[in-house]
């Protein structure tokens, strides 16, 4: 009867779950076009329809989006991988297994949740609480106005995130990070080989999908060995610290420093975000008062998993909180970590109730529970229906601007703006100079583009940053335009430009160069001497008229594959190579197998010394940095070793349960 009990908890917890996320489970579009979801739906079609080249190895280029950038800037790649491999097997579109995939991790978070509580000591009914409370409500709009002005005070933020927002991966990540404290908890409890792999396997998961969630998962980390779960001692410590550093290792590919470094350095553009001496004194302030907190309560003598219960809704709380009450900023994006704060407070939920209750007390709470849970899931439900409406993708101008240019414009850049850009390749190829991801963006001229096209008077500025950067055209949402966003400023400033295409008040319009290839022939002087100004083309206008100039021979540019391309052309000496593509250190161009200078130029872009007297062909690649080939090794490496620890234990631990048979 009680293994019954234990198991009707959490599958009530899918039926209610599934019940308000159903309809996504079957929906391959819905009316949030505005939604971030297209970024990733594009990455997944695109590993579908490159696989493996471009995939699940450091060094490998992903050519579509801002002038190009690494594969792993584009995005951490569970999510996409994910929804591929889904599509892939199921014979659906990606699309459709995005959305499957949303509402399945829609539905399984709660009772994750419900596992971690049951794991960490806590009883049926309290577990089933905290993963209630966790499917229905948001505790972050009964702490925060401003999230409460959204919904009111029972708004249904999960779903809110996911199907409007389109915040699947971070709520993968969420999925992701409760399975890793449990396994963690489990492998300090048994010390056994096969929950300290999998918990690995897990915290490398965390943060293979979401950055937010991996800082989530530090701090949940910290909170949980603050409280003195998992034991006594330093060896829950240094045991932590084992699996962690095995998990960057199995993760090491996709999260090198570059990467890193990358995300850091457009953080403060994105956001406006800059890291203050208050805010660092806070912090610290902070960090402090928590280690007393963790100390009183040991001190009082605390079960460890209620210590744990309030420092994690501590530190869980803070980040939100900071910035929404203090107008703090710790973190970048700190609003984003109110999903946090609701983990965090319905986990603690679950643990605070007492594990064991009288039979009368339990019975009064479930019926409090119901009647509280039945006409909040109607409301869930009732809203988050109206963020899953399907919809017909082909009557919508993303699709048909897409499909317009892969069958007119193969292969050509263009600027695109706003959702236009996101949804580009969730149904083409069509290299854009925007992209899904602004945190990924490694050149950083790229930004200073954006804002001219966007936000400049000047027409002819905004075409000469286009030409530099080898737009060929560029799409306008005038007056009735059907674009969700309303991106520029002066809606009509290229009118008067050739029209490719028009409908109602979205325009394509080209941006003529002097050939449509990225590669040109140039001589040294031609190239930009000084980093330019983004407001203006005077360090630029020698650059941009070598491109237009009849003299130089033409250069052909075709990729064989992303992260391959060859360039030909009938060069002097004295020629020099200047490619549209951004300038990364794993670049390397070659002649007859023979290596030539290749270097980044003023602008963020590569630039070439082919050393060729006439017909030449040029061999450029993208084979990474000695860190990606370090990671590439490393990373398989440490899942084998992982692997064989599990086996040899399993191995030992049976020829020991033989040797005892037979005494």
């Amino acid at each position: 009867m009680a293994r019954l009990r234990d198991l009707s908890a959490p599958a009530a917890l899918v039926l209610l779950n599934a019940w308000i996320v159903g309809r996504l489970f079957h929906t391959e579009y819905t009316v949030e076009m505005g939604s971030i979801e297209a970024a990733y739906i594009s990455l997944a079609r695109y590993i579908l329809g490159h696989f493996p080249q471009s995939t699940f190895f450091t060094a490998t280029w992903f050519p579509l989006w801002y002038g190009g950038i690494p594969y792993p800037d584009s995005y951490p790649p569970l999510m996409h991988a994910l929804d591929a491999a889904v599509a892939y097997f199921c014979r659906i579109s990606p699309a459709l297994a995005y959305h499957a995939v949303c509402a399945a991790v829609y539905v399984l978070t709660p009772v994750a949740l419900y596992w971690l509580a049951r794991g960490l000591g806590a009883g049926i009914a309290g577990a089933f609480t905290g993963g209630l409370l966790y499917s229905l409500i948001s505790p972050s709009c009964f702490l925060i106005a401003d999230i409460r002005a959204d919904q009111g005070w029972f708004g249904p933020r999960r779903i809110e995130n996911l199907a409007h927002f389109g915040d699947g991966p971070l709520q993968l990540s969420f999925l992701f990070l409760l399975v890793a404290v449990g396994l963690l908890h489990l492998a300090l409890k048994r010390r056994r080989p096969v929950y300290f792999f999998a918990s690995g396997l897990a915290i490398a998961c965390v943060a293979l999908t979401n950055w937010i969630g991996a800082v989530a998962l530090a701090l949940m980390l910290a909170a949980y060995l603050l409280s003195g779960l998992g034991g006594r001692g330093l060896s829950r410590w240094w045991m932590t610290a084992a699996a962690a550093i095995f998990a960057y290792a199995l993760a090491m590919p996709w999260i090198a420093p570059s990467v890193v470094s990358t995300i850091r350095a457009n953080a403060s553009r994105i956001v406006e975000y800059q890291f203050s001496n208050e805010a660092r004194w806070v912090v610290v302030l902070a960090a402090v008062c928590i280690s007393i907190l963790a100390w009183l309560l040991a001190r009082a003598q605390l079960h460890p998993r209620l210590r744990f219960a309030m420092l994690f809704a501590v530190v869980g709380s803070l980040v939100p909180l900071m910035f929404h009450w203090w107008h703090i900023e710790p973190l970048p994006q700190s609003t984003r970590y109110h999903v946090e704060l609701d983990l965090a407070l319905c986990l603690a939920a679950a643990l605070a109730i007492p594990a064991k209750m009288h039979e009368r007390h339990a019975r009064i709470l479930i019926a409090c529970l119901i009647v509280f849970a039945v006409p909040t899931a109607i409301h869930v439900r009732r809203v988050g229906r109206n963020w899953t409406k399907p919809l017909d993708i082909h009557s919508t101008v993303q699709y048909e601007i897409s499909t317009w240019l892969e069958k007119n414009m193969p292969g050509r850049r263009v600027f695109a703006p706003g959702t236009i850009g996101f949804w580009m390749d969730a149904f083409s190829d069509t290299p854009v100079l925007t992209g899904g991801f602004d945190n990924g963006i490694r050149n950083l001229f790229v930004p200073a583009v954006v804002y001219q096209v966007y936000a400049g008077k000047d027409r002819d500025l905004a075409l000469a940053w286009l030409k530099a950067f080898g737009a060929d055209a560029v799409i306008a949402t005038e007056k009735g335009s059907r674009e969700y966003f309303e991106n520029y400023r002066f809606r009509d400033k290229f009118q008067g430009l050739p029209e490719l295409w028009r409908d109602g008040g979205d325009v394509i319009y080209e941006v003529r160069r002097g050939t449509m290839s990225l590669a040109h022939v140039m001589r040294e002087s031609d190239f930009v001497q000084r980093p330019p100004l983004g407001y203006e083309a005077t360090r630029i206008e020698p650059y941009l008229r070598a491109l237009e100039d009849p003299s130089y021979p033409p250069a052909d540019f075709r990729w064989t594959k992303p992260g391959a391309a060859v360039i030909t052309a009938d060069l002097g000496l004295e020629h020099l190579i200047s490619v549209q593509v951004t300038w990364d250190e794993g670049w390397r161009a070659r002649v007859h197998n023979e290596p030539r200078p290749i270097w980044g130029d003023k602008l963020g872009q590569i630039a070439i010394a082919p050393h060729c007297s006439g017909p030449c062909t040029i061999d450029l690649t993208y084979d990474g940095t000695a860190y990606d080939h370090a990671a590439d090794v490393v990373s398989p490496l440490a899942l084998a070793a992982g692997a064989l620890w599990v086996i040899a234990e399993s191995l030992r631990r049976r020829i020991r349960e033989a040797a005892r048979r037979l005494r």
